[in-house]
């Protein structure tokens, strides 16, 4: 009935597919569990992970080359042989004993659309972890962590991969795009697009928690490299103009441009990113990440 997937980079999933294999097998379901390693650098993390496949209900894939995100997720669908697909990234924890029973109550709910996806959301541990895992934590409380009301609200504007179960049938209709190869924003444009073929989706109160923080700099970094992708899908994708007015970002900046504001915000970032970044490291706030983050755009955009 469900096969779930896990995409691994550098990390060890042995706690998260216990978790999950105990719950599946107590649901008395059919079910797999597929764990795909993109070329994981670190040889412990690929022998502890590849020991799961001493279970039942495990499959191992080893890549001998990094395929990225977007690849090894419509990879990993290919493996299946079941009707629903649970998406996990894999620094992400079951928080909860009936995570696997909540989402059998919610397939049931969802079964008369045959087709339809369900997002279960995201959650961060209460305590602040160590100074340079600060930014990401922070962004992640107030900006990710949201109650299933506040998702169902725009559903599709919420889309992540981190923890979502999609039909079969979805996902061979729309996979992630593979031209994107890089970090970020694969899943706002899969978002868009379920959000195009009207595609059911609802969002219910089962979060994971997010335990893969990145450090200060990496988060940085990926920021950058997640608007360059969103650059990428608004200048050569096959879309029309409700993709960039659904963007906040790409809104913002297309406000700013009209306004003779924008050249000025790219040669902001240009002479204070690097206060900026030190800044956002040592004391971040929402202002100052979103200024961040329309200014590289605009940098861009130079």
């Amino acid at each position: 009935m469900l096969s779930v997937l896990i995409p691994i980079f550098n990390h060890d999933v042995n706690r998260l597919v216990t978790a999950l294999d105990q719950q599946l097998a107590q649901a008395g379901i059919s079910y797999e569990i597929i764990l795909a390693d993109d070329c994981s650098d670190n040889a412990e993390y690929r022998e502890k992970n590849a020991s799961l496949a001493q279970l039942n209900n495990v499959q191992y894939i080893q890549n001998q080359k990094n395929m990225g995100r977007a690849k090894i997720r419509n990879l990993l669908a290919t493996k299946t042989k079941y009707p629903y697909l649970l998406f996990i990234d894999c620094d992400a924890m079951v928080g909860n004993q009936d995570y696997i029973k909540k989402y059998m109550d919610a397939i049931e709910k969802m079964r008369p659309h045959q087709a339809f996806v369900i997002n279960g959301g995201i959650a961060y541990r209460k305590e602040k972890p160590d100074n340079q895992y600060l930014l990401r934590w922070y962004y992640g409380k107030r900006r990710e962590e949201e109650s299933a009301e506040q998702r169902n609200k725009r559903p599709y504007h919420h889309f992540t991969p981190f923890n979502v179960i999609i039909s079969k049938s979805v996902f061979e209709a729309i996979q992630f795009d593979e031209n994107l190869t890089t970090y970020g924003h694969e899943d706002t444009l899969f978002g868009y697009q379920l959000q195009q073929k009207q595609i059911p989706y609802m969002h219910i109160e089962n979060p994971l928690y997010h335990e893969g923080l990145d450090t200060n700099e990496e988060y940085l970094q990926k920021i950058r490299l997640s608007i360059d992708n969103l650059i990428y899908i608004s200048e050569n994708q096959n879309i029309n103009h409700s993709f960039l007015k659904e963007n906040r970002l790409l809104k913002t900046y297309q406000r700013c441009k009209n306004l003779g504001l924008a050249k000025l915000l790219g040669r902001h970032f240009e002479r204070k990113a690097e206060k900026m970044q030190e800044h956002l490291s040592q004391k971040p706030c929402m202002s100052l990440i979103d200024l961040y983050k329309l200014s590289y755009l605009a940098s861009k955009k130079l």
